[in-house]
């Protein structure tokens, strides 16, 4: 299976004694197929928590995944941290259960360029799928420079394309100059529209989880030139936006999911994560009660 123009990132939900709540991670996943996604992202350090399950728990909900959906929809799964010696048996561990990998570099100290390819190539060798670069250095710390974009890109013909939340527009230009083939998703909703005419393929969606048809009217529409309609569209998801300004990925948009499912339990997290306050909740109800 290839990836698709809209890749949802999946959360991870959980049960109130703290466990993985599979029941409602399979309810959510046949959700997304019967709205005709046709790619997802699962561990994902932001969205998935992935970062607050153990290296087993990712192994084990990787397997579950892959075999419950892998003829059903296209399943990237997220590899993310420093311990590059960690992720190699990570990676190698979970390769059967993935039709591609997303890796991401997480670092909060000083490290060079040089570094981070060494840490994609030992990840890229353990692998046998394609594999995506994810770049994200507002959340992840670091930052990957397109010169090592390039390096990481031509080290292997696995690497087949990147995701960045593109806060600065110029990166795409220069990221489409040095790797002209190379396959670009933003991973910022609210900036699908610019980046898509400067030449991404698509998303890497937190919004297609609960607005599916508009992320999908946003990136077809744009391939069929129907530039009028999906300008209305996007500027429902600019507002829809506002909701997460908080930087409260995973939390508000569980919150969210749990409103829809009129599930209360969707809404869990685990430490240190803590479920919305009142204050961003009546947001939510006031976007709800507007717009609904």
């Amino acid at each position: 299976m290839t990836i698709d123009k809209i890749t949802t990132v999946i959360p991870t939900f959980f049960t109130t004694n703290n466990q993985i709540d599979y029941n409602f991670v399979y309810k959510h996943i046949e959700q997304q197929i019967s709205n005709n996604i046709k790619s997802i992202v699962i561990l994902d350090p932001n969205t998935s928590e992935s970062l607050s399950l153990t290296q087993r728990e990712r192994n084990v909900f990787a397997f579950h995944i892959f075999k419950n959906f892998a003829d059903k929809i296209n399943i990237s799964v997220g590899i993310s941290g420093f311990n590059t010696v960690e992720l190699v048996e990570e990676i190698k561990q979970t390769d059967n259960c993935a039709h591609n990998f997303i890796i991401g570099f997480i670092n909060h100290v000083s490290i060079t360029q040089e570094g981070i390819f060494q840490h994609y190539k030992a990840l890229i060798d353990a692998s046998t799928k394609p594999i995506i670069i994810n770049n994200n250095p507002e959340n992840f710390g670091v930052n990957i420079e397109p010169e090592t974009i390039k390096k990481i890109y031509e080290y292997s013909t696995r690497v087949i394309g990147i995701t960045d939340t593109f806060l600065n527009m110029d990166k795409i230009i220069l990221i489409k100059k040095l790797c002209p083939k190379i396959i670009i998703w933003s991973t910022n909703d609210n900036l699908i529209l610019p980046a898509l005419s400067l030449g991404a393929y698509g998303v890497f969606s937190i919004f297609s989880n609960f607005i599916p048809t508009l992320i999908s009217t946003i990136c077809f529409g744009f391939e069929t030139g129907e530039n009028d309609s999906i300008q209305d569209v996007f500027y429902k998801i600019k507002k829809i936006s506002k909701l997460y300004d908080y930087k409260l990925d995973s939390v508000t948009l569980k919150y969210y999911l749990s409103k829809k499912y009129n599930e209360p339990t969707m809404e869990i997290v685990r430490l240190p994560l803590i479920t919305l306050d009142g204050k961003f909740k009546n947001e939510f109800i006031k976007y709800d009660e507007q717009n609904n």
